[in-house]
């Protein structure tokens, strides 16, 4: 008998294949609320404001739609950084990365969602340009196939200004 995979691993893993080869929605801009959002699979990417002034904050929500298994306790379920154009790390959230024994898992059935919500407070410093967030939800992925993900959520560009 072979061995077969769940719908809870399937669904999440398809979406995760998908995303690391292109297949997303492009980030769209709601110019009324400032809010720009992007989805690949069962994962959608928030940031508000899209556009904001060096020195203010950015909220960003990370929202998983079920069915999914995914990692929870005290892992940080959700890993976000941003990088400039020019491919430098500007901002990580969580540093240093949370890990403990602590482990559990947590399911999503069909339909149910959960969302985690990040600030990433941009600094004065920071030049004005775009800056692309990129992101890993800890999905519960197959032994061994989770050291081989380090990126799953759709990057999504935010501008800074001066």
């Amino acid at each position: 008998m072979k061995p077969r995979l769940s719908a809870g691993v399937l669904v999440p893993l398809a979406a995760l294949v998908l995303s690391g080869c292109g297949a997303r929605v492009g980030a769209a801009a709601d110019p009324s609320t400032g809010v720009v959002k992007t989805s690949a699979g069962n994962l959608t990417v928030q940031a508000e404001p899209g556009r904001v002034r060096a020195g203010a904050t950015v909220s960003i929500t990370v929202t998983v739609l079920g069915p999914a298994d995914y990692e929870a306790a005290c892992v940080q379920t959700v890993h976000l950084w941003a990088v400039d154009s020019g491919g430098k790390t500007v901002w990580e959230e969580p540093v240093p990365a949370i890990s403990c024994m602590a482990i559990m898992y947590k399911h999503l059935a069909a339909g149910q969602t959960a969302s985690f919500n990040v600030s990433w407070p941009t600094t004065p410093a920071l030049a004005p340009g775009g800056y692309t967030l990129h992101g890993l939800f800890r999905f519960v992925l197959p032994l061994g196939a989770g050291a081989r993900v380090r990126e799953n959520l759709p990057p999504l560009r935010i501008e800074i200004t001066g």
